[in-house]
């Protein structure tokens, strides 16, 4: 009976020490302790020793799902990110391993060479929008805490009816994803409509709402297009005029005509992570409509017109990164009226 009783105890010993270090453990990324899962130096983030072409990962097929039966998306394990804090200009090992931890997350931080540039600032700001931690660009130890015990993105669409490969849109946290074969190929900042009123576009003077609800990609056109708003690189249009498109210039909060805005070297691939029929879901709240419009302004379901006949050129299918020069965008967001 004492034996039996002694073993009880130890084997209630031994998981509650489990269960107590793994969370120390994860809360010791912020604070310095170690983790004994994790081996020592800046070089525990998962390693990406391919170079970067179209796609930023490796780790996810990138063959479109051919069944619809729901494959369960394991959480990524936990690693001991660097201490430190670090910005657009810092390089090194350090930077290195954010890189490489953010790639394998797919937020896309651009070329992994640890050198810390916008598209690694992009996705530092795309985490710091997920954890709603002040949107600096700068990874500090939130961040660091972070990426350390990262978990995936709540999906918006339930499981029950949620679509393979599709496009979540959150106009609250300014952030987009897209899934494939019901796992997360891609999450990246973006810029929505502003709210503010504006005249100039296709339809005279309207607001500039990016509208929630349930659309679909209709068609994408490769390279610059003009509007009377300005330029667009590599739309994809998924509602009337409005598209997810490329932009020199990505804020951490809405800023657009009611497109959304995604970092250029993103905007090279995107038409390849999603197809023309797939839906795309917009959630959350549009921004708070501001400024005052002439009397009977039109509708605001659009920003642009899209033309009578689509391109010809749809999605494009070469593995070649096109990089436009970004000092020929002009500014496209004129000053509201008010």
């Amino acid at each position: 009976m004492r034996t039996s009783i002694g073993l009880r105890l130890a084997i209630v010993a031994i998981v509650t020490a489990v269960v107590a270090g793994t969370s120390l453990a994860a809360y010791g990324y912020v604070f310095g302790f170690d983790d004994p899962r994790a081996t020592a130096g800046p070089t525990t983030a998962a390693p990406l020793t391919v170079a970067r072409t179209t796609a930023p990962s490796t780790t996810t097929t990138t063959v479109k799902a051919t069944t619809t039966t729901r494959r369960v998306q394991g959480e990524p394990p936990i690693v001991q990110m660097p201490a430190g804090n670090y910005s657009v200009g810092s390089s090194g090992p350090a930077v290195l391993a954010y890189q490489q931890r953010l790639a394998s997350l797919h937020f896309d931080p651009g070329a992994v060479d640890g050198h810390f540039g916008q598209d690694t600032q992009y996705a530092i700001e795309t985490v710091q929008k997920l954890y709603g931690l002040p949107r600096t660009g700068v990874i500090d130890n939130a961040v660091r805490f972070a990426l350390s015990v990262f978990k995936w993105p709540k999906e918006h669409v339930p499981a029950a009816t949620a679509e393979a490969n599709r496009a979540e849109l959150d106009l609250d946290t300014q952030v987009l994803v897209v899934y494939q074969n019901f796992q997360v190929r891609l999450i990246t900042t973006t810029s929505t409509g502003s709210g503010h009123a504006f005249c100039g576009g296709d339809q005279g003077c309207q607001y500039a709402v990016t509208p929630a609800g349930k659309y679909a990609f209709q068609w994408h056109y490769n390279g610059w297009r003009t509007s009377k708003l300005g330029h667009l690189w590599n739309p994809y249009y998924f509602n009337g005029g409005i598209a997810v498109h490329g932009y020199p210039d990505v804020p951490v909060y809405p800023a657009s005509h009611g497109c959304a805005r995604i970092p250029m070297d993103i905007a090279n691939y995107f038409a390849t992570l999603v197809t023309q029929g797939e839906p795309i879901y917009v959630v959350g709240t549009p921004a708070p409509e501001t400024g005052t419009l002439p009397a009977n302004p039109p509708s605001t379901s659009s920003t642009s017109t899209a033309p009578t006949t689509a391109p010809t050129t749809t999605v494009p299918h070469t593995t070649t990164t096109v990089h436009a020069p970004k000092s020929t965008t002009t500014t496209t967001h004129p000053t509201p009226t008010t």
